[in-house]
């Protein structure tokens, strides 16, 4: 007995597979890298950006506050890049200091933040971003 494979079945399963591991579960930080990069932007009409490194003690103090911002506005992308892995994404935004944070909107850079803030800082730019 052969199997003969449905094309429409086979493209639905594929489609569905793309969305599986392209979404994020709500309040997740993507990582980002050069494969993933530009379709995060592009998927997200709002996305915050984390630019960080391992070595980077202000990068950890960090981590755990776009953590939390992540799971309090589900609607926006966040992501975080390791600017040591990925030397090319970091150069292209002209990314010297860590951590640095880029707010992107319709995946254009339109603002960022340089070093490790308080929360309210990022805050008050992501509700400027969604016109709160």
């Amino acid at each position: 007995m052969t199997t003969e494979k449905d094309p429409e079945l086979e493209k639905l399963l594929e489609e569905k597979a793309k969305k599986l591991i392209t979404q994020k579960p709500k309040g997740e930080v993507v990582h980002l890298d050069s494969k993933n990069f530009d379709s995060f932007l592009a998927s997200h009409k709002i996305a915050v950006v984390d630019f960080w490194a391992e070595w980077c003690a202000p990068c950890l103090i960090l981590a755990p506050v776009i953590e939390e911002l992540a799971e309090d506005y589900p609607q926006v992308g966040f992501g975080k890049l390791n600017s040591d892995e990925n030397p090319d994404i970091a150069a292209r935004y002209g990314v010297m200091s860590l951590p640095t944070v880029i707010f992107f909107k319709d995946g254009e850079p339109v603002d960022e933040i340089i070093g490790a803030v308080p929360r309210e800082e990022i805050e008050i730019r992501i509700k400027n971003l969604l016109g709160e």
